[in-house]
């Protein structure tokens, strides 16, 4: 099975090929330039890796939240390659992927965020594996606590971390900040297994992840 991953939120763009759980194409590794058109991504990583579009059998792709007209353009592209290739296209939240990388790194459950508007934020928990991720919008000193009562120890990941880690109401937990700002998309190849169930055939469409969508 030859899977196609594409990132395009917090701050991340990444264009993936995989088979068999190995990444066999990583943008970030053949790409100077970023800043292409994912179409052109693509068949710059069909040709490297010798294989056409009508090899693609699965698409995975982050929904956000992130930058929302990247994540929006990432998430049409696909939508639409997925529409004229005929194959399944999985959803995975930002808040998702970075909590499955932080738990395989420290074993611990992971609190995320992502920057909004008017002082608001996306806030994402993550308890271990086999645990649908949580995520809510609005302040961080209101969310973060309701998400780890009762936990001792927790991960932060994001653009809050050393805000998260300061909050007096959480004082005399153990907070290990992991200096990582979102999730590596290589998971999306990786464990692959976690998303492949999820996959949305047409007429099913991704969509982003939004205040409203939450």
């Amino acid at each position: 099975m030859l899977i196609l991953g594409i990132s395009t939120s917090s701050g991340q763009f990444a264009l993936l090929l995989g088979e068999n759980n190995q990444v066999i194409y990583d943008s970030n590794e053949f790409e100077k330039d970023n800043n292409k058109e994912l179409y052109y991504l693509l068949q710059d990583a069909l040709k490297v890796c010798n294989k056409k579009a009508n090899d693609i059998n699965h698409i995975i792709v982050d929904i956000g939240p992130g930058g929302t007209s990247r994540v929006r353009t990432g998430i049409a592209f696909v939508n639409s390659l997925a529409y004229s290739l005929n194959i399944p296209v999985s959803p995975v939240s930002t808040m998702e992927l970075a909590g499955i990388d932080t738990y395989n790194k420290y074993g611990l459950p992971v609190v995320n965020s992502v920057k909004s508007i008017k002082g608001n934020a996306y806030v994402g928990f993550y308890e271990g594996e086999n645990e649908k991720v949580k995520i809510e919008y609005g302040r961080i000193e209101e969310i973060v606590p309701k998400f780890v009562d009762g936990i001792a120890h927790f991960v932060v990941v994001g653009a809050h971390r050393e805000q998260i880690i300061n909050l007096p109401a959480l004082k005399g937990k153990t907070i290990i900040d992991s200096q990582m700002q979102y999730g590596n998309a290589r998971i999306f190849i990786e464990k692959s297994e976690l998303f492949i169930g999820r996959g949305l055939l047409f007429p099913q469409f991704v969509m982003p992840v939004t205040e409203q969508t939450i």
